[in-house]
């Protein structure tokens, strides 16, 4: 026994989607018969979702494994500093501050 799929989709996507179908020489119940049977295949739609990625569990366990491997950035000369240290250290390693200059 055939069961039927409904769908909402404005009157003009209708029209303009069975008109490309014609053109193209499929029905819309060929259309829909192949979406479903290449989602129950490949679990997955035939386009890309917009908004979310489509990572699978190893993928992400390598980006996981490659971001856990990276060492720690060790401080820097400017770790210690605040704001105004680095900015007159900065000047001063640029050659325009002098110890006679005053800030």
């Amino acid at each position: 026994m055939d069961a039927m799929v409904t769908a909402r989709m404005s009157q003009a996507k209708k029209e303009a989607g069975n008109s490309v179908l014609e053109a193209i020489g499929v029905s819309p119940s060929k259309a829909i018969n192949e979406l479903y049977d290449y989602l129950i295949k490949q679990k997955k739609l035939p386009f890309a979702q917009e908004g979310k990625a489509a990572y699978d569990r190893k993928s992400l366990q390598e980006a996981l494994s490659w971001v856990d491997g990276l060492a720690l950035a060790a401080g820097n000369r400017f770790s210690s500093m605040d704001d105004e240290e680095i900015r007159v250290e900065r000047l001063a390693a640029r050659g325009l501050l002098h110890s006679s200059d005053q800030l």
